[in-house]
Parts: C-alpha cells; sequence; structure tokens
C-alpha cells in the first residue's frame, strides 16, 4: 500500500491552499530567522503534539546545532523521532535527545541543570481543560509558570524563552 505524502494532501484535501498563510512573513523574515536560529541549542517541551512537533519541523529549517524534546507522551516522541528521520528534506542535529517526562517534574530541572545553556527554549505543553475548570484566573498558572521557570531558565543563560501556553478539553471515558 502506497501512501500519500501528508503535507500534499493536506494543502489538497484539508487546507484547500497550495502554500501557507505563513509563507510571506516566513520568506520576508528569512535572514532574521536564520540568524536567530542557526547553530542554536533548542529545547521544546510539549514538542510531540500537534503545534510543538510543526514548531520543530520549522526550526529545523534554520539548521540548529542541538534539539531536545520534553513531553509526557513517549509515545509521541517516538512518532515525532521516526518522522524527523524518515523526512529526507529535513536535517535532525547530531545532538538530538527526546525526555519523556513532565516539565514539571524533578528530573526535567536535573537535566536543565546539567545540560547547560539552551539558546531557545519552546514551551509547547497543553494544560488539560480539567485543570483550568479547577481555578480562578488562567493567568494565574501562566504568571505562576513563568515565574517558576524563569529563574531556572536565567541561571542557565537561556536568551530566547518562549512561553505559549494552551489548554486542550480532555474527553471523559468510562
Amino acid at each position: 500500500m502506497i501512501l500519500p505524502n501528508i503535507s500534499e494532501f493536506i494543502k489538497k484535501y484539508v487546507t484547500n491552499r497550495k502554500i501557507s498563510f505563513f509563507h510571506d512573513d516566513i520568506l520576508n523574515n528569512k535572514i532574521e530567522l536564520n540568524n536567530e536560529i542557526e547553530a542554536k541549542s533548542i529545547l521544546v517541551i510539549g514538542g510531540a503534539g500537534t503545534i510543538g512537533s510543526s514548531f520543530i519541523k520549522a526550526a529545523l529549517r534554520y539548521n540548529p546545532s542541538e534539539l531536545i524534546v520534553v513531553d509526557t507522551n513517549e509515545n509521541g516522541l517516538t512518532e515525532l523521532t521516526r518522522t524527523l528521520r524518515s523526512d529526507s528534506n529535513i536535517r535532525v542535529p547530531l545532538n538530538y535527545l527526546t525526555y519523556p517526562m513532565s516539565f514539571s517534574s524533578d528530573v526535567f530541572y536535573k537535566m536543565l541543570k546539567t545540560h547547560g545553556k539552551f539558546d531557545i527554549i519552546a514551551n509547547f505543553a497543553a494544560l488539560h481543560m480539567q485543570y483550568w475548570q479547577n481555578i480562578n484566573s488562567p493567568q494565574v498558572l501562566v504568571l505562576e509558570e513563568m515565574l517558576c521557570l524563569m529563574p531556572k531558565i536565567e541561571k542557565r543563560g537561556v536568551c530566547s524563552p518562549i512561553f505559549i501556553r494552551l489548554k486542550k478539553k480532555m474527553k471523559k471515558t468510562r
């Protein structure tokens, strides 16, 4: 069985457009993107999800020196690795590591401490809807995360942290 090229399938049957909405922005900022990403180390938290993995694929076009991906979904990390390594148009850095763990765990902070400096940290970890419903303000979670994580990041000398908080509705199953 021959599977279609997923990118071509999406362009033809899902989005009904040949080029991305971001095409012109990316083209107009190619030099700046290259200067910001090329030969830099990147840590992606929540990288096995849809948005995180899309960010990774986009960032790899600019040849970072290192990519570390953290996600609680071990199967998602495996699929991400298969996808990246099987696509001849993607250059995966020699220093590519995946860690199946939570970014709020002690193990994560140990990795952060022992790794050394990251030039870019992108956080795409989703917070499930059940937790949002139990708090007065979602902004509190974002501030709490940034206040908790920023001192650890600053100690490591990170120059470009990116914080994106997503919320995801979970289906109830019984």
